[in-house]
């Protein structure tokens, strides 16, 4: 679909689903940071300046009024050297919005053109190959050539920006020798694709971008020493501006810093003034900004320390991976403690608490692999919605091969576990579990939480309905009439199992069971195991 016009609206779910994008890959963008010091927060600065923006009410507000307001508070909540720069950004181009209602692809390309601009203003030296580089170079093209189709502008950016991005260790020494691309110019990259995502309507995580071609994933911070880094503390402040602060004093602000440290970042309005800087006199800065007005945000970090955890979570790290077992290790989702014991008395490692409305994220597959300490590892998701943070996870892994069973029922993770040989390699653990879990087949059993016609057929609220593989096909107003229907669906399929959910006795479940084998015939093996999950009465697997 062409979009031509942004109005607020979607400016705003630009700017929110580009704070999800930080968040999403924070931890990524940290194990980058080498410039302009080696202390690893630029991902969680980055994303902590921008998610601000989603506590910006909309209310009726044109594109110039949202983009100004924004623009503020992102300046207000900037951290860091990269954040500052970040908020600086945007505020270029809430300039460029100023005055209209709505914006088109022209008018896109111009505000991402004045927030680079802007960035590199406030920045006293600026140095190539960073944020700043990445930003110059995404808006690299003739204004004459433009589409006016804002999606395919915005495309054309986030294409260019990585282009930049690949280019940044030629430009900047220190990132060549640590062999890795610029952090902040990364977390710009992402800042793009999540925006763009809200253009085509997706969350950010579905089908996101990787970079194959960066030379590394991760920055060895033992390269450098704390002695190349020659200031210790980064310094920031952010004053409201007195009644009577001039503007020759904030003027002088530039000099003064400059005497101090490096890495300095000067941004005010009419209301406030901050300041960023790297500086061995943390004191001597923040006593100058006092006495321009009422201070409120400080922090000072010491980055020398910040560095050596660094150094030592790396070496950590790696005598970690040199204790990894050989043996393959299977994470499994599963909700109810039924169900997480059957899959640990099937030899799974680990089991992740998991499904319908309870997604698991990728920080949680990460403490999972972390924890069944093997070099090798499967996940079975068991559920369509957590395959993509399982799929993150695998990618975010460093040396563990990590595959993921696209298991989307709890029936097939079941039917793949019971196919696991734990003597196996990895490659024929993967075809057997997976030609298991492609045989069975999988109903469960819930109920309707409101009115609807999906598939043809229609419910009413607090009917039972049953799914078979995923896919509504009966609605009943009993769970013996539910259940009976899927008789229909089973064919010749012999061994039937019933998981019963919490809510459901165990004698509740027996009858059921005889029920089925009633309606089946004596050929069929019908069985009962408790899985005490929520949402689902029943899950049924039939093989």
């Amino acid at each position: 679909m062409t979009i031509k016009r942004i109005d607020a609206g979607l400016y705003r779910r630009m700017l929110c689903s580009a704070a999800a994008a930080l968040q999403e890959r924070k931890d990524e963008i940290n194990r980058l940071n080498v410039f302009p010091v080696p202390d690893g927060d630029t991902g969680s600065n980055m994303f902590l300046t921008l998610d601000t923006v989603r506590n910006v009410p909309l209310q009726d507000s044109s594109l110039a009024a949202y983009s100004e307001a924004t623009a503020k508070a992102v300046m207000r909540a900037a951290r860091g050297n990269s954040g500052v720069i970040l908020s600086l950004f945007f505020r270029g181009m809430a300039s460029a919005f100023a005055g209209h209602e709505a914006a088109d692809s022209l008018l896109l390309t111009k505000a991402f053109r004045s927030g680079s601009q802007a960035a590199r203003n406030a920045v006293m030296k600026p140095v190539e190959g960073t944020i700043l580089t990445v930003m110059k170079d995404c808006t690299d093209f003739e204004t004459s050539s433009v589409s006016d189709d804002v999606t395919a502008v915005l495309q054309q950016i986030s294409a260019l920006a990585r282009e930049s991005l690949k280019k940044t260790p030629e430009l900047l020494p220190a990132l060549k020798k640590a062999k890795v691309v610029d952090s902040g110019g990364f977390g710009f990259t992402v800042v793009v694709e999540g925006m763009l995502k809200a253009l085509s309507g997706e969350s950010f995580g579905e089908s996101s971008f990787l970079y194959e071609d960066i030379p590394n994933s991760r920055a060895d911070f033992s390269v450098f020493s704390n002695d190349e880094i020659a200031f210790s503390f980064c310094t920031e402040c952010l004053i409201n501006r007195g009644e009577n602060t001039a503007q020759t004093a904030i003027d002088g602000l530039h000099s003064f810093l400059d005497g101090l440290g490096d890495s300095v970042v000067l941004v005010y309005d009419d209301e406030i003034v901050k300041v960023h800087v790297h500086t061995n006199e943390p004191m001597t800065v923040l006593e100058k900004m006092m006495a321009l007005g009422v201070p409120q945000f400080i922090k000072v970090e010491n980055m020398r320390q910040q560095h050596s955890s660094l150094v030592t979570s790396y070496e950590q790290k790696e005598a970690e991976k040199e204790t990894l077992q050989d043996a393959c290790a299977v994470i499994a989702v599963a909700n109810g403690d039924g169900l997480h014991d059957l899959f640990m008395e099937l030899g799974a490692s680990y089991t992740v608490s998991g499904g319908q409305s309870m997604n698991p994220s990728a920080s949680d597959f990460l403490k999972a692999i972390k924890a069944v300490n093997s070099r090798r590892v499967i996940i079975l998701p068991n559920n369509s919605n957590v395959i993509l943070a399982a799929k993150q996870a695998a990618e975010m892994s460093e040396h563990i091969q990590v595959d993921v069973l696209n298991t989307v029922t709890i029936p097939q993770g079941i039917s793949a576990m019971i196919a696991f040989d734990p003597s196996a390699n990895q490659e024929d653990n993967i075809t057997s579990m997976t030609s298991a879990k492609d045989t069975v087949k999988s109903f469960s059993v819930t109920r309707a939480v409101k009115n609807a016609e999906i598939n043809g057929v229609k419910v009413r609220r607090r009917q039972f309905i049953g799914l078979v593989d995923k896919s509504l096909k009966y609605a009943e107003n009993s769970l013996d009439e539910c259940l009976i229907r899927f008789t229909e669906d089973i064919g010749d399929r012999e061994i039937i199992t019933l998981y019963y959910g919490k809510g459901i006795k165990r004698e509740q479940a027996e009858r059921h069971a005889d029920m089925l084998r009633a309606h089946l015939g004596a050929e069929k093996q019908v069985t009962v195991v408790c899985g005490r999950q929520a949402v689902y009465h029943y899950l049924i697997s039939a093989e």
